[in-house]
């Protein structure tokens, strides 16, 4: 997004780090899939562990997702699963104004001197750009496009939580703000 001040990816690796924390839906299967030219099977065997029925990607023994490349950041950039594509404007960050103080700590390149409002702002907008934003409830209106269709999906049952949102949390005045200014 050219007009996202809030997040600039610094290529750290941390968002790419934790055993089990690259959940996959069907979507990214089959994009990972053609961009790497391997049949399903052939990427679930090579890539892939199943865990309480859900897909994710294999962490190295480093502990980082099998794609991350130190230095240079993801390997299948271009077909990165959504949860990968959405970070770090997860619904927690986006409607939390602790959360988004904490993601701070974790992750360099969210910028602490874009308030959190404009940060969501600026989340919700990418999210719905990329086409990854779900509702689990009815489709917000205000994401209508020129035709009047609304480009916000509903939720799947393979869909990560971090990417479902409920109509409340695109109000920015039903959002909670934090309690004190992020320390450095």
């Amino acid at each position: 997004m050219s007009e996202n001040s809030a997040f600039t990816c610094r290529l750290c690796g941390h968002c790419c780090q934790g055993e089990g924390g690259i959940v996959l839906a069907e979507a990214d299967i089959v994009r990972l899939c053609a961009h790497l030219g391997l049949s399903r099977q052939e990427f679930l065997a090579r890539a892939v562990q199943q865990v309480c029925g859900k897909y994710r990607i294999k962490s190295r023994a480093d502990g980082y997702c099998l794609y991350f490349q130190e230095g240079e950041g993801c390997g299948v950039h271009p077909a990165r699963p959504d949860i990968c594509r959405a970070w770090p404007f997860f619904r927690g960050n986006l409607i939390d104004a602790i959360s988004w103080e904490m993601a701070q700590d974790f992750c360099p390149g969210i910028d602490p001197d874009v308030p959190h409002a404009e940060f969501a702002r600026q989340g919700l907008a990418y999210l719905r750009e990329q086409g990854i934003c779900r509702f689990s409830g009815p489709c917000d209106q205000a994401a209508a496009g020129p035709d009047g269709e609304n480009s916000d999906k509903r939720r799947e049952a393979d869909t990560p939580e971090a990417l479902v949102m409920n109509d409340s949390d695109t109000d920015p005045a039903a959002q909670p703000t934090g309690t004190a200014p992020h320390a450095p």
